[in-house]
């Protein structure tokens, strides 16, 4: 893959082994961005684990909650869904980007977006009982079409013995979440 992001489990966990891994996948050059996905967390804790963070690390974060927080520790993004209204905070001029389920959402929020994710298109390894839910013809004639480029990731279920598979659909650019923390898999992170 060309292009990779990170996102972290929603749940709360041990804020400094999370901050490791992840500050590790970024400097090791694996993982592009990553994003802080934490909806359950409330300001205060969300400041407490960004500011465990170095500047530099936080440039390649994107908050998808708690994002007014993002000028306050230089966050390098936001991500926009139905938990911040879809807006990002007034001002922000970091990387934008948000969640797309169908090739017509793609079109529709590519346009104002640095970058979308495109789900479900495997079966989810973090969401029990989240299943692929897109065509792969559509996917490979939304990316004949340019369409799908290299700032379409592809999310759920993204690991990299799939990535061939992405590469054949016509995907250049994915997203990993349940890779990167499920312990019983083969550690992306090493």
């Amino acid at each position: 893959m060309r292009r990779l992001i990170g996102i972290t489990l929603p749940e709360y966990g041990d804020m400094e082994a999370e901050r490791l891994r992840i500050s590790s996948l970024i400097e090791c050059g694996k993982i592009e961005y990553f994003h802080i996905r934490k909806p359950n967390f409330d300001f205060e804790t969300m400041r407490r684990f960004l500011g465990g963070f170095s500047r530099e690390i936080r440039e390649r974060l994107c908050l998808n909650d708690c994002c007014e927080l993002a000028e306050e520790f230089s966050v390098g993004g936001v991500h926009l869904n139905s938990r911040n209204n879809y807006s990002a905070p007034g001002g922000f001029c970091g990387r934008i980007s948000c969640s797309c389920h169908s090739i017509d959402e793609v079109q529709k929020y590519k346009s104002f977006c640095d970058y979308v994710f495109l789900s479900p298109v495997f079966d989810s390894i973090s969401k029990q009982g989240y299943k692929a839910a897109l065509n792969e013809d559509e996917l490979k004639n939304a990316a004949a079409k340019g369409i799908i480029d290299e700032n379409v990731f592809a999310l759920s279920g993204v690991e990299p013995s799939k990535f061939g598979k992405l590469k054949e659909i016509g995907f250049c650019s994915a997203a990993m979440t349940g890779c990167l923390w499920d312990e019983s898999r083969e550690p992306y992170y090493k």
